[in-house]
């Protein structure tokens, strides 16, 4: 239904310019260069735009760690994401395991998309992408979807004038720090369903 809804919006113009960038994207090959399964999930500390600050590492120590990347609030699919992942993240926490948001938008933002979605879990912050760097997840928006992001409001509310954002991505990292399950699709329109995570943490 967003799909459908997006790509209506968009028009004829806005389709053409969409599936140009997909091919660009998927080009790119994120989805094999990345951090995957079986790998080491990079640490980080990073600002909670909910107030005080993160570890990867100290997260860990209390149980498993979800990771989700999101490209800002100005992306309809990263905010129904969001509220997928509030649903279940009660599910989630009683697996002992901590769901945390990262994206780079400025905090300001994130606090605004928390208290307007109602979200509690922690959302981070990674100026300038450098732990989504460290996942090899990010890459700069095509040219082609550049005029509609900013006029979405990317631009103001994300990762500035160099438009590099995170391919959306989760990740299930067990408490030796090494990631369990990977999802990354280079069509930023497909999530992972949040029960699938719930799955994945009850053989953990």
């Amino acid at each position: 239904m967003i799909e459908q809804a997006y790509f209506t919006a968009a028009g004829d113009d806005g389709r053409m310019a969409i599936e140009e960038a997909d091919r660009q994207i998927q080009a790119l090959g994120l989805e094999i260069s990345a951090i995957q399964a079986g790998d080491a999930a990079p640490d980080f500390l990073l600002d909670n735009a909910l107030g005080g600050s993160v570890s990867l590492r100290g997260r860990l120590l209390e149980g498993p760690a979800v990771l989700s990347f999101f490209r800002g609030n100005w992306c309809p699919f990263c905010r129904a994401e969001l509220n997928a992942l509030a649903r279940a993240a009660e599910a989630v926490a009683a697996k002992g395991a901590s769901l945390l948001a990262i994206s780079p938008q400025p905090a300001s933002e994130s606090l605004k998309l928390a208290r307007s979605e109602a979200l509690e879990f922690p959302l981070l912050v990674d100026e300038g992408v450098g732990v989504a760097s460290q996942y090899g997840l990010v890459f700069a928006l095509p040219v082609s979807m550049r005029p509609s992001a900013e006029a979405d409001g990317m631009v103001a509310g994300n990762a500035g004038d160099d438009w590099r954002i995170p391919v959306p991505a989760t990740y299930v990292i067990g408490q030796d720090g090494i990631v369990q399950y990977s999802f990354l699709d280079p069509n930023y329109r497909n999530r992972l369903d949040p029960a699938a995570i719930v799955d994945i943490l009850d053989r953990l």
